[in-house]
């Protein structure tokens, strides 16, 4: 479908989209490592729990899905909704669920941070979770031993709107300006020509996946404080020297 396609029927495919509940579709990684994070999160470790601070959703970064997600589009509904569920592949069941979320947040977070080569800043989706051995021992331990690097948001989309790289049309062309710039892959939108900028979105729930849409989504890793070494100034000695008086006599 090429752009002029695109725009006429924007009005249709957005209530596609509306109707429909996004979950993972996972792509090719464009970026060249995994996220080597620094989050200020938890990190904590039991015998059969564990406490960790996961990224749902990395904002202003194109997906899978050709979605932008705007600054603070989960923030109505974070506030709203306490039932937010931390599940494994987008299972909804009972048997699906992975832990217990502490907290969901948005927060800032740096570019480098997420292993872009891009200075500034971004926002992203976090949730604090404790994970239970009891409710997934498969899964319980890939996030012990490190190996979950990425997950996928389930979520509805509320307010949604269509950006183009082509000045035929007005709005949306607009769109597109005001926000390419911020993009931290802006490389793959202008390949596509167009991408969806989603301005509010229903948060249902954040899955552990192998590929998500967003590769922009680690695990809290664990913070090693390099240790202080504290050092003693050193004093060099005074050297006094001492002048004979001579005697009169």
């Amino acid at each position: 479908m090429n752009i002029a396609e695109l725009v006429a029927k924007k009005a249709e495919l957005i209530q596609l989209k509306k109707a429909e509940v996004k979950t993972v579709k996972g792509g090719i990684s464009s970026i060249s490592k995994t996220a080597n994070t620094a989050l200020k999160g938890v990190f904590k470790d039991n015998d059969n729990s564990l406490e960790r601070t996961i990224v749902g959703n990395t904002y202003l970064w194109m997906d899978s899905h050709d979605d932008v997600h705007a600054k603070g589009c989960f923030t109505k509904s974070v506030k709203e909704n306490r039932n937010i569920f931390h599940l494994h592949d987008h299972e909804f069941k009972l048997t699906s669920k992975v832990g217990e979320p502490k907290k969901t947040y948005e927060d800032e977070i740096a570019w480098k941070d997420l292993g872009v080569n891009k200075s500034g800043m971004t926002q992203a989706l976090f949730m604090d979770t404790e994970i239970f051995k009891e409710y997934n021992t498969q899964i319980f331990n890939e996030y012990k031993s490190g190996r979950i690097n990425q997950h996928s948001v389930g979520m509805q989309y509320v307010k949604i709107d269509l950006a183009v790289n082509d000045e035929s049309f007005e709005s949306e062309f607009k769109l597109w300006n005001d926000n390419i710039e911020l993009l931290g892959n802006p490389d793959r939108a202008t390949e596509k020509g167009f991408f969806w900028l989603v301005r509010e979105a229903k948060l249902i729930e954040i899955s552990a996946v192998l590929m998500g849409s967003n590769e922009l989504t680690p695990t809290q890793k664990e913070n090693i404080e390099e240790p202080t070494i504290e050092v003693t100034p050193k004093i060099e000695p005074t050297i006094v020297t001492q002048t004979k008086r001579r005697r009169n006599n």
